[in-house]
């Protein structure tokens, strides 16, 4: 009975410890990151833009599915996550919104294209919500809000290298 109830006090602790980190991590964040790559932007524009080819080049993408003309839904290791394109100008700027307002988190990604003397530069922002203090202690200690841009840029470089 006394290991019992230790226990229960212990996991009590931690769970009050998770919760308050989760409070005191801010709801809101906007991160960005860029890389460089030794090709024609429109030809970076491209690889982006088109998303039903993600599942061939992206490590943590299970499929794509198109869902109208400016919406898709993205399956990967998270669930499925749709998107809606609420900004897209060619070879500058596309700008996609997560479009469930269920999810327990919300934001943008925006990806700016640039032209560095015949190479080009991909930047990211993610700009995102995470109401719930428990998803937000993982997202912020656990996962990190930086990762799937990470990723998501070394895919694109490694697709490149494929090409090549």
């Amino acid at each position: 009975m006394k290991f019992a109830m230790i226990a229960a006090a212990v996991i009590f602790v931690i769970a009050a410890i998770v919760f308050t980190m989760g409070m005191l991590a801010p709801k809101d964040h906007e991160l960005s990151l860029s890389q460089d790559y030794p090709v024609p932007v429109s030809a970076l524009y491209q690889l982006v833009r088109d998303y039903e080819a993600y599942p061939g080049w992206r490590t943590d993408i299970k499929s794509m599915q198109k869902d109208g003309e400016l919406r898709y839904i993205e399956e990967s290791g998270h669930g499925k996550i749709p998107y809606r394109i609420i900004e897209d100008k060619i070879n500058q700027l596309i700008v996609s919104k997560i479009d469930d307002p269920n999810l327990p988190f919300s934001g943008t990604w925006t990806f700016e294209f640039s032209d560095k003397n015949g190479h080009s530069q991909l930047r990211i922002t993610e700009a995102g919500s995470v109401p719930n203090p428990l998803m937000r202690f993982f997202a912020t200690y656990v996962f990190s809000h930086e990762k799937t841009m990470r990723t998501y840029l070394d895919d694109v470089e490694r697709k490149f290298k494929q090409k090549t």
